[in-house]
């Protein structure tokens, strides 16, 4: 609006302290004519009840899948050489068995005989102990470092370890911003590019750690090597929450910021708005959401000034602070 057309506006603009509007952090109701209404622009509209699933922005990070691929193959062998180790203990104590009962049955095999195949399975036992100390720890670090989805894939040789090593899909760890959590993580999440490039990803499993840095948790996803990028790239993550909430949408038009937090101006009467404060408010591509709840001020209903926020925001605090002069000297008077 041009600035002739604001100033006089807003000299026009009278404050409304009427005992049952209270005031809200410093901003007071504003009453104006029809014909400032008009000149100003203002418009309303009334909110209408809607559901949404909170956005929730997370730091993606393209991972090697090198390291979990190598842990995978040992983890394989190690499992492999486990059970052929136990195989060769299994056969090894059926032979100590065999010897026993032909040396206690009239000395069929000599005792140098039974001890050869006791001295065997005690090395076969070692062996078969080692190798299963070996796959336990190889267990440890894969669910420690990769999780369980993860640690059973590569026993199983099933999805995503055949992507991984043939480079058709790349590993993204996702982390939420501290104090976030998902009870449901969505199967599929948006990310972006430090270029601006669009990527889908798909969800593998909760990561049994929380990324170098980062405090809140993080999940491994998929995402396919033709919108792939470069090991080590960030992503900016959007999560959008499994359950979603009932609540209104209001514009951003409609938003105004005051000392930090977010108002929008309701109509009281045709000539008459009052800032609402909106805490608990999240963005959407649409506007601002405000969920249903204890301490929610906008209502189904409401009708806001979707037009001319900014100018009722304005005579507001200039009102206000004129209100707040007078009374200082009236102070100064009694003095």
């Amino acid at each position: 609006m041009p600035k002739n057309v604001f100033l006089p506006l807003v000299a026009t603009l009278t404050v409304a302290l009427g005992a049952n509007v209270a005031l809200a952090a410093g901003l007071a109701p504003v009453t104006l004519d029809a014909k400032a209404i008009s000149a100003g622009q203002i418009r309303v509209a009334r909110l209408m009840r809607l559901t949404a699933s909170p956005q929730i922005s997370a730091y993606g990070f393209v991972l090697d899948p090198g390291p979990l691929v190598t842990l995978a193959a040992d983890v394989v062998a190690a499992r492999s050489a486990a059970a052929a180790a136990s195989a060769r203990a299994a056969l090894a104590r059926n032979e100590a068995r065999r010897a026993v009962h032909l040396y206690r049955a009239q000395h069929n095999i000599s005792q140098a005989a039974l001890q050869r195949a006791q001295s065997t399975l005690a090395v076969a036992e070692a062996a078969r102990a080692t190798a299963v100390a070996q796959l336990a720890q190889w267990r440890t670090r894969m669910l420690a470092d990769w999780g369980s989805k993860l640690f059973a894939a590569a026993l199983s040789g099933s999805a995503p370890l055949p992507r991984l090593e043939k480079g058709a899909a790349q590993l993204v760890e996702v982390s939420l911003p501290l104090g976030q959590g998902l009870a449901n993580p969505p199967a599929e999440a948006s990310a972006t590019t430090p270029s601006g490039g669009g990527v889908q990803l798909r969800f593998v499993s909760r990561a049994p750690r929380a990324a170098a840095g980062v405090a809140g948790e993080s999940f491994f996803y998929l995402m396919a090597s033709r919108a792939s990028a470069a090991i080590g790239t960030p992503l900016s993550v959007e999560f959008s929450a499994s359950t979603g909430k009932s609540g209104v949408l209001v514009p951003r038009s409609a938003v105004v910021w005051h000392q930090g937090e977010l108002f929008s101006f309701r109509e009281i009467t045709p000539d008459s708005f009052a800032p609402v404060p909106i805490p608990g408010a999240f963005v959407t591509k649409k506007g601002y959401f405000v969920p249903e709840g204890a301490g929610t001020l906008l209502h189904p209903g409401d009708r806001v000034v979707i037009d001319g926020a900014a100018l009722l925001y304005s005579a507001a605090t200039q009102s206000r602070a004129a209100t707040t002069g007078v009374a200082k000297d009236a102070d100064d008077d009694e003095d």
